[in-house]
């Protein structure tokens, strides 16, 4: 065998000679994890917002224009039937004023973190003219 092979071959191996225990390391992440919980909430900021009209949504129920819903965008709600966050409810902030919507439908055209409000919702933040918000958003279960 080449020395330049052999040398290649030890400096590959030497970072793990050098790791702790298996059992230590699991221990330290597992540690880690625990305390990362609040930091990693499910919230999204300085996500788009827009409206639109409401009827039979993809969660299987009808809403009226003034109901607090929204629709997630179609990456997040994800496939199957009823979408795993249907009837979740999340709490959206705009300009100073937080309000309380659930989520009973899809947005095709949402890009991720955006959602489409109901026409009553919106209204709460801004007139219909203004078109789009940015603002932020998170899960109500954390």
């Amino acid at each position: 065998m080449k020395a330049s092979t052999i040398l290649s071959f030890l400096s590959l191996a030497l970072p793990f000679a050098s790791a702790s225990p298996p059992h230590r390391r699991h221990h330290e992440v597992a540690n880690r994890a625990r305390a990362d919980v609040d930091v990693h909430k499910r919230s999204f900021t300085n996500s788009r917002f827009t409206f639109y009209d409401v009827g039979l949504g993809a969660c299987g129920i009808w809403n009226g224009r003034n109901d607090h819903i929204v629709a997630l965008n179609v990456e997040q709600f994800g496939p199957g039937y009823p979408g795993q966050y249907c009837f979740q409810t999340i709490t959206i902030t705009y300009g100073g004023q937080s309000v309380q919507a659930t989520i009973t439908d899809k947005c095709m055209g949402c890009p991720w973190g955006g959602l489409d409000f109901s026409r009553g919702l919106f209204d709460m933040f801004a007139a219909e003219a203004t078109g789009v918000l940015y603002g932020d958003w998170c899960f109500d279960d954390e």
